[in-house]
């Protein structure tokens, strides 16, 4: 069970990972740069140098001696019951290649942490991933997109047949990459019974940061070898509607102030059914929802431009 790193919130993270409520045996390897000593049989320690989050799972993997992989970050905790439930399932169904769940932030997190959690969870307008939106119930997955390597179980003789993380995209991209391939050899499920509660970048300036960051690569793998991001209609959707309101931005801006009306409108009707953030911030909703989907937006299209300007280099 790898756990890819260490940091402020990591021994809330192993000791969820050791509470777990389960008749199944499991070993928790960790690796970083530096790595705390547990006195625990369980725990195997890796230290290592290399940052390279892909290659640390992939080293991680490596020398796992179960037969099923989970992933979980330093920055999050399991439930009692993430490993039962996922074991569960995936021994039920020997077709089922790989697992995941929700992954809601705690329930002591601050206000920026609500926010920001809103922006990812919301539908339709949100993070479009199916494990921050957080549905009831068991589902194919149908898109790589879908589940979150903090919170991944898979077959390691299926995790090994496609080749692990691809550690030439190294950081952001490399979960995508991975169940992309899985869902090319065999089904991968989502389950509401596999759940992971984590930390979220407190909004704005940390969680603009990190999704700054995520979106310039997106950006980047569209042009690049990645079809994942080129063929994934929201992403296309979302282009063309910022596009389209930049032109009529130009056009006429009296119709341009219609239309963010009705976005503010839509942004507090879509995210308060679901938020947990207090009411005395809902009227917040529309300027985070703007400034999030700017950050997407304009991310991508400095990682479109990196990209192409990186092919007329080579």
């Amino acid at each position: 069970m790898p756990l890819d790193r260490t940091g402020t919130d990591s021994a809330r993270a192993i000791q969820s990972v050791l509470d777990q409520q389960t008749g199944h045996a499991f070993e928790l390897i960790l690796v970083g740069t530096e790595v705390p000593e547990i006195a625990d049989p369980r725990v195997q320690r890796v230290a290592m140098a290399e940052r390279n989050p892909a290659r640390r799972r992939n080293e991680a993997s490596r020398i796992a001696s179960g037969v099923i992989l989970a992933f979980i970050d330093d920055d999050a905790f399991a439930e009692t019951r993430w490993i039962e439930s996922a074991i569960a399932l995936m021994t039920t169904d020997g077709s089922i290649l790989a697992v995941g769940g929700p992954d809601p932030a705690p329930d002591d997190s601050r206000v920026g942490e609500l926010i920001s959690e809103t922006l990812l969870s919301t539908p339709l307008i949100g993070s479009g991933i199916l494990c921050h939106e957080g549905p009831e119930g068991t589902r194919e997955v149908r898109s790589p997109t879908d589940l979150a390597l903090v919170n991944l179980f898979v077959r390691k003789r299926d995790f090994d047949a496609v080749g692990g993380f691809d550690e030439q995209i190294g950081y952001i991209g490399e979960d995508t990459t991975l169940l992309a391939r899985l869902l090319e050899k065999g089904r991968v499920v989502y389950s509401d019974q596999i759940v992971v509660r984590h930390r979220r970048r407190p909004f704005p300036a940390g969680y603009l940061r990190q999704r700054w960051r995520y979106r310039v690569k997106t950006g980047s793998m569209m042009l690049g070898s990645s079809a994942t991001y080129r063929r994934n209609p929201k992403i296309l959707l979302f282009l063309v509607c910022c596009v389209a309101f930049m032109v009529l931005a130009v056009v006429s801006w009296r119709v341009a102030a219609l239309v963010l009306l009705l976005y503010a409108a839509l942004t507090v009707a879509l995210a308060v059914p679901g938020t947990r953030l207090p009411a005395r911030w809902w009227p917040a909703i529309p300027l985070a929802f703007a400034l999030h989907h700017a950050t997407y937006f304009f991310g991508m299209l400095t990682g479109m431009i990196r990209s192409l300007f990186a092919g007329k280099r080579s």
